[in-house]
């Protein structure tokens, strides 16, 4: 153990300040634990003797589990400092060095930045050679360790890097700062990994963050063959304190920032599959994608179920993505299949020792690729009350572990993809039973209207048959005509509503036949209607719009002016989907000679000239009149604009 009484003794040459009133010796102010919130020589819990009595800021928070905003901590914290180095009594130098370390930290907002700048600044302020920084685990051990002093050969040399293990581990069970002479005269020195350097002097801190030890802080060989002083370790327990400030706003600031990636994460992966669900491996490739570049994986896959005992990897995204995608995993000995069973999400540190614990006959089934990744995370996706799948993002081996804010984040996105893909189910559902209802409709129309009319009709010509010479067996045969064109209506009708579906997209064809169908009434009889091409992919929607406003127009001139007993319409695109054609012809008296009302005749004649097309009314040569409306394909509105050809009637 740390011997206290030398090691807390004032050092030779220091001197207090000048007027300042006797107060607890040093010894006493660094051998007690730190304050339960970190922050040094807090104005609001300052000990008496080591600083004035000051009033508490109204502005600061006062409920501990609040920690204040950055920009209330830095004024504490330099108020704190100055108090601490005071009791310390360190010289003016070392003061301006501690209080310029203290900025270099602050400066930063990057918490991987924050936590190496405060390794290298240990370094300086104390004269040491090798210096690292450990992050605890949940678990006691290192789970990260960020260190400076060693160069790229050096750090390649050492087999394995400690894991908080002997004199390391020591500074985390401390009352306080830990330092050594000798490092291997420590009752829990165990020695040094291959490879690593001979270190003899050591001074170990501990970094708080309120009442939990975040890490700890190693510095080891002081230059010149020397021991680290009391000074040194009351330098390093300011910066400590000083850390522990910088590391928390560092923190609170990259949890916003993931938090926002996340979101933005979350709201694109859930308006794709809103869309597409699960049947559409594209939306599901996105929320793989997504995952993995947000949470800093190697690779990120999507599992769903296959069969009751397997599931099925759906997509796979990164790093073994094609060795991965496919694979099939069983529900019973694995770490998806638990995931996914339980509903509950899970993080693991190594996930192929944690697979093979599970279940090595499971473990040998994976690609081999899964021995180079480490960090895991498994998150079932549940948007109802059973999983629909399990989301899976795996860091590479080494890897800084998911820590629970991580594992949450994946969690409530696997959550929000699920029920984004539950909604779209549901809407597939309600799309399918309208189109079941809708179904039961036309049956219905076909029995009622229909399949009556036409055994009303076989039974109207079998009474016929028995009397073919009767007197009004004409008349009669003119009903069975009219009941069959009344039939074929019915079942054109019916076939039409099968082919639109509610708010679907937009079909020409359609509108065409809407436009025939409400002619018919007023024409007395249906016209014949061709239709050639395809119409709905290739025919703009502003042509098309021109094309039935002269469908309607030409019919119309059918009805007030023709007297015709038929109408031929024939709508076609050519088979290089180049030009758009519109014939109406009827069989009727024809043009009317001296027409003085020609605004209709213009108006189809403008259409077509709108898109440098052509309209030709005229005699047919059977009598009747003929009207071949045509436009080229391919134009647009800012085209039609440059010709001056704007401007609907």
């Amino acid at each position: 153990m740390l011997e206290t009484g030398a090691g807390n003794a004032a050092a030779p040459g220091r001197t207090r300040p000048a007027g300042a009133q006797p107060g607890p010796e040093p010894v006493a102010v660094f051998n007690d634990p730190p304050p339960a919130d970190a922050l040094p020589a807090d104005p609001r819990t300052a000990d008496p003797g080591t600083a004035e009595p000051r009033t508490a800021d109204p502005g600061a928070t006062t409920d501990p589990a609040d920690p204040a905003p950055p920009g209330l901590l830095r004024d504490p914290l330099f108020r704190g400092l100055v108090d601490r180095a005071a009791a310390a009594e360190l010289s003016q130098e070392r003061m301006r060095q501690l209080l310029d370390a203290v900025l270099s930290v602050a400066s930063d907002l990057s918490l991987p930045d924050v936590l190496r700048r405060i390794v290298r600044v240990g370094c300086d302020l104390v004269g040491a050679r090798y210096g690292a920084l450990g992050v605890l685990g949940p678990d006691g051990t290192l789970a990260e360790l960020m260190h400076t002093g060693l160069d790229p050969e050096q750090a390649a040399a050492i087999e394995r890097l400690p894991v908080g293990e002997g004199v390391l581990g020591a500074v985390t069970h401390h009352d306080g700062p830990l330092r050594l002479d000798e490092v291997a005269a420590h009752p829990a020195a165990g020695g040094f990994p291959p490879g690593h350097p001979l270190v003899r002097s050591f001074l170990g801190v501990p970094i708080r963050l309120r009442e939990q030890v975040y890490g700890n802080l190693y510095l080891g060989e002081k230059t010149g063959g020397r021991s680290f002083t009391a000074e040194d370790e009351d330098v390093l327990v300011a910066l400590a304190a000083a850390a522990g400030m910088a590391v928390t706003n560092a923190r609170h600031y990259d949890l916003s920032q993931r938090r926002e990636r996340w979101l933005v994460a979350t709201t694109e992966v859930t308006a794709e599959l809103r869309t597409g669900g699960l049947a559409e491996d594209e939306g599901l490739a996105l929320l793989a994608r997504r995952a993995r570049e947000v949470s800093g994986a190697e690779l990120a896959l999507v599992a769903t179920p296959d069969d009751p005992e397997h599931l099925v990897v759906r997509v796979a995204d990164g790093r073994f993505a094609d060795e991965m995608a496919g694979a099939r995993i069983t529900t019973v000995d694995s770490l998806t299949g638990d995931a996914f069973s339980t509903g509950r999400t899970r993080s693991v540190r190594e996930v192929a020792e944690a697979t093979r614990s599970r279940s090595a006959r499971t473990f040998a089934t994976l690609p081999d690729g899964i021995a180079e990744l480490g960090p895991a995370v498994l998150a079932p996706m549940t948007g109802g009350r059973t999983p629909v799948g399990v989301l899976v993002v795996l860091r590479a081996r080494g890897a800084a572990p998911f820590d629970e804010t991580d594992a949450r984040m994946v969690h409530e996105f696997a959550n929000q993809a699920a029920m984004a893909v539950g909604f779209a189910e549901a809407q597939r559902a309600k799309q399918r039973l309208a189109l079941f209802e809708e179904r039961d409709r036309i049956a219905r129309d076909l029995h009622d209207l229909v399949i009556q009319r036409l055994f009303a009709l076989g039974l109207g010509l079998q009474a016929l048959k028995r009397d073919p010479a009767a007197a009004d067996a004409p008349e009669r045969v003119g009903g069975f005509i009219a009941e069959i064109d009344q039939t074929i209506r019915e079942l054109r009708r019916s076939i039409f509503s099968l082919q639109q579906p509610v708010n679907g997209p937009y079909s020409l064809r359609g509108d065409v036949l809407r436009v025939i169908s409400d002619a018919t009434v007023t024409l007395g009889y249906e016209p014949t209607v061709r239709l050639e091409g395809p119409l709905d992919s290739v025919v703009p929607a502003d042509i098309a719009l021109d094309l039935i406003a002269t469908l309607r127009e030409a019919l119309s001139n059918v009805v007030r002016h023709a007297a015709a007993a038929g109408v031929q319409v024939t709508v076609a695109v050519d088979r290089r989907a180049t030009r758009l054609e519109l014939a109406v012809h009827d069989d009727g008296r024809g043009l009317p000679e001296g027409l003085s009302h020609r605004s209709g005749l213009a108006n189809m004649a403008q259409r077509a000239t709108r898109w440098a097309g052509r309209c030709a009314i005229e005699r047919g040569p059977a009598g009747g009149t003929r009207v071949d409306w045509s436009v080229p394909l391919g134009w647009t509105a800012a085209a039609a604009a440059t010709r001056g050809l704007e401007g609907r009637p």
